[in-house]
């Protein structure tokens, strides 16, 4: 029996009639639902509820309800796994998500072949104090030195690639981004928008105080080396995906680079990169 993991964002509004109309259209395709721990219903049968460690190695593949938020906390432990994601959008723009709420139904697509799989690159990042590695990570969107606090003084930002100097500016912080993270915070700061089928890595000032070049865009081939410095007492951050954060030292060094795993994306629907991109960000805008 094929078994499929069910991961919810519990926070979300009307969750639970969502997750049972995916379990219900699953367990209608002969699949044994494995759901997270953390929404037990009493009112679902024959669903098993395991912690998502647990349920994604043995998952044919899994399924994110949610936003991007929950795909990208989900992404880590199914690359992990090599378990392929399809994401039903419960938030706002649901920029990596496949399906709307309207659209649970063509869930049945992936049991008639009626599917694509996009394998996307991730991020490994490290942190390396006096010689060893104390913290490690992978990210699917994004990689971002930044203050860890609100004060308003700049930090000063020395980027390598592969040992060669790139560039130096001071500014909020620096954000390192892929493909599929290049429509999120990096946008945001001012960076391009990299087709996700492509295999870069974006580097972007943050609230850069430079009249350099902004943004670069490298091979994924590349090794990056970070290393950022204040003249005040004030806290520095790296964070992966926005919520994998890691307190820096003075003389620590960011390492960032094309991580071994990926994620993997099914879709239903065959649209293109820029049609989604037309109705989820530049659409919104202009309504």
């Amino acid at each position: 029996m094929k078994i499929v993991y069910v991961h919810p964002n519990e926070q979300k509004p009307d969750i639970v009639p969502a997750v049972a109309e995916v379990c219900t259209l699953l367990q209608e395709q002969g699949v044994q639902v494995l759901l997270s721990d953390a929404c037990f219903d009493p009112a679902l049968s024959g669903v098993r509820y395991c912690a998502a460690e647990e349920a994604i190695p043995q998952a044919a593949f899994a399924v994110s309800l949610g936003g991007d938020g929950t795909m990208l906390r989900l992404s880590r432990l199914a690359a992990r796994s090599g378990v392929p994601i399809l994401g039903i959008n419960l938030g706002h723009v649901g920029f990596m998500t496949e399906l709307e709420r309207d659209e649970i139904p063509l869930l049945s697509r992936l049991f008639s072949g009626g599917f694509t799989c996009d394998d996307r690159m991730m991020l490994r990042y490290s942190v390396s104090r006096r010689g060893r590695t104390v913290f490690s990570g992978d990210a699917l969107n994004d990689v971002a030195v930044v203050r860890g606090n609100p004060q308003f003084h700049l930090i000063h930002i020395d980027v390598e690639a592969d040992g060669t100097r790139v560039t130096s500016f001071g500014g909020d912080g620096v954000v390192f981004a892929t493909p599929t993270g290049s429509t999120a915070y990096s946008l945001s700061a001012g960076g391009p928008i990299v087709e996700p089928s492509t295999e870069n890595i974006v580097l972007t000032p943050v609230c850069a105080h430079s009249a350099q070049p902004g943004a670069f865009v490298f091979s994924a081939a590349r090794r990056l080396s970070v290393r950022a410095r204040c003249s005040h007492d004030m806290d520095m951050v790296v964070s992966g995906d926005g919520d994998q954060n890691f307190m820096l030292q003075p003389g620590d060094e960011v390492n960032v680079e094309r991580s071994p795993l990926q994620t993997r994306l099914l879709r239903v629907k065959g649209q293109s990169f820029y049609h989604i991109l037309q109705k989820k960000l530049i659409g919104r805008e202009m309504r």
